[in-house]
């Protein structure tokens, strides 16, 4: 005979269990099949990722190169106004008669814009020489605004933009766009002015979908914010300091960058362009959280299907293993199978005995239980009483409140009947629809008409609402039929049917209350 075992070499090393190499083979799979499958989420996680924020970088360029030539328009329109209505003011002398005839040129240049607010010359002083406004004050002088002090100091006669003021005359929020005017000796003469309506900005801005936490903004070269979406009076014209935008707008006319707003510390990513005529620069910044939004919840999902996928990975193999494994206790495994198949059967008898809706007994098992109360009942001579009961105007209730507030009615209904039988003896059950049934054993008639009693008051007390009822509320109406087996001969037709009929007066009398129906004596 051999002397050694058969998982034991000769020179006494331990040898791999034949057994066993399935085992390390199926875990070495199931480790490699989970590695690749993780990776190859975190790669298409990570693509996806790139793909968003490659699309939001393209839309957000476009929608920047929108605005700014959408802006840059409407500036331009008013810089050429501005510089022909300057032509024609250089050719006249800056007095209240020569320069008459240009108002009504004027007037015909803003009516053709939207945009616009008002034109205005005023002279060397500020005073108001001629303008759009339909009223000017007697007081009117505008030398104390930034602009006119710009330009008396400045020999330049480009346009200027300046941050936006409230117009004197109106009230509006208004974004100055002014010239300098000079005599035929190059000396300073005044200022022309053309006002730009806040408002028309602000909702050519609103047109632009850039979500619930995008911003758009239109700013000055040196940073001050003429206006922005969403739209703050307090914030126009401001300068934000620190501001990690301008580094990047300094250097070139065109970009991206991602940044946290100094306004409400949003983080977005902003696509910037300068207007291709104007000195101005206009900011498109779509918000982080909701650029990522849609990745964010495919990547949840993602993730959450491949942990189903590993889980279900991890639970078959643990259950083959563990098959595996069992196979030495299989009879013991076969005899809990049996167990539980019994256990279940008995659980299916007692549903089968149950109504599924309310929880209690249904008709086929009262029935049962009718019968074998009444048996004792004339063995022992002893009185048993039937209380039916029936919901009030249940059909009115089910036509106002829908079938599933009917059913969730019967549901309670049931329960405070059923709170109302104190015996262990005493049965209820659903009879049929809105109809429940109790048998009452050892209970002549006055007992009966308690129990009723107590049972009605208890649904009550539910204080279910119920329009169609005369109460108000949800109530039931019940028939008694008691009998003794020494009087008459019990049989569950009969004391049904007794019930019924008490049960058919009180509706008749009014409903919610109970009725005892006359027995017949033997």
């Amino acid at each position: 005979m051999k002397s050694i075992n058969a998982g034991v070499a000769h020179d006494g090393q331990s040898m791999p269990s034949p057994v066993g190499r399935p085992f390390l083979a199926a875990g070495v799979f199931i480790a490699l099949l989970t590695v690749v499958l993780i990776a190859t989420n975190v790669w298409l996680a990570s693509r996806t990722y790139d793909a968003a924020w490659s699309q939001t970088t393209k839309t957000s360029r476009n929608l920047a190169h929108s605005v700014a030539n959408q802006l840059d328009s409407v500036f331009s329109e008013v810089d050429r106004l501005l510089n022909t209505l300057g032509y024609m003011l250089e050719q006249r002398d800056m007095t209240p008669a020569d320069l008459e005839p240009l108002q009504p040129i004027m007037v015909t240049h803003l009516s053709r814009a939207e945009y616009m607010h008002g034109l205005f010359v005023y002279g060397d002083d500020g005073r108001w020489l001629v303008h759009t406004q339909p009223v000017q004050s007697r007081q009117a002088n505008n030398s104390d605004r930034e602009y006119f002090i710009a330009h008396r100091e400045s020999r330049s006669t480009r346009v200027l933009i300046s941050k936006p003021v409230q117009s004197r005359s109106t009230g509006e929020w208004i974004i100055p766009v002014s010239k300098r005017i000079e005599d035929a000796e190059g000396r300073f003469a005044g200022v022309l002015l053309a006002t730009v309506r806040v408002d028309y900005i602000v909702k050519l801005l609103n047109g632009f979908d850039i979500g619930h936490k995008g911003a758009i903004s239109l700013s000055l070269a040196d940073g001050k914010l003429l206006l922005r979406r969403p739209y703050a009076a307090e914030e126009l014209g401001q300068y934000f300091a620190n501001n990690p935008l301008m580094s990047a707008v300094n250097s070139a006319r065109a970009g991206m960058v991602r940044i946290t707003s100094p306004i409400d510390r949003v983080k977005r990513l902003a696509a910037f362009e300068h207007l291709p005529n104007n000195p101005l620069f206009v900011t498109v910044a779509l918000s982080e959280e909701e650029i990522l939004a849609e990745w964010r919840s495919a990547a949840h999902v993602q993730f959450a299907c491949m942990l189903l996928v590993v889980s279900i990975i991890g639970v078959s193999s643990w259950y083959v293993l563990r098959s595996m494994k069992l196979r030495q206790t299989s009879d013991r495994a076969l005899r809990s199978a049996h167990e539980q198949i019994v256990l279940a059967n008995a659980q299916l008898a007692e549903l089968a005995e149950h109504d599924s809706l309310t929880g209690i007994l249904n008709r086929r098992a009262f029935d049962h239980r009718f019968e074998d109360i009444l048996g004792q009942a004339r063995r022992y001579g002893r009185p048993v009483s039937v209380v039916l009961f029936d919901v009030d105007h249940f059909k009115s209730y089910n036509d106002n409140y829908g079938h599933p507030a009917g059913d969730d009615c019967l549901r309670q209904v049931a329960a405070a009947l059923s709170s109302a039988m104190r015996r262990p003896g005493d049965v209820l059950a659903r009879y049929g629809g809105e109809e429940f049934v109790a048998i009452l054993p050892d209970t002549p008639a006055d007992g009966a008409r308690a129990v009723a009693n107590a049972a009605r008051l208890e649904v009550a007390r539910l204080l279910l609402r119920h329009e169609a009822s005369a109460d108000g509320i949800v109530t039931v109406s019940a028939g008694i039929a008691s009998a003794h087996a020494a009087s008459v001969d019990l049989t569950s037709a009969g004391l049904i049917g007794q019930a019924d009929k008490a049960l058919y007066r009180a509706k008749h009398e009014g409903r919610n209350r109970v009725v005892v129906a006359e027995t017949p004596q033997g």
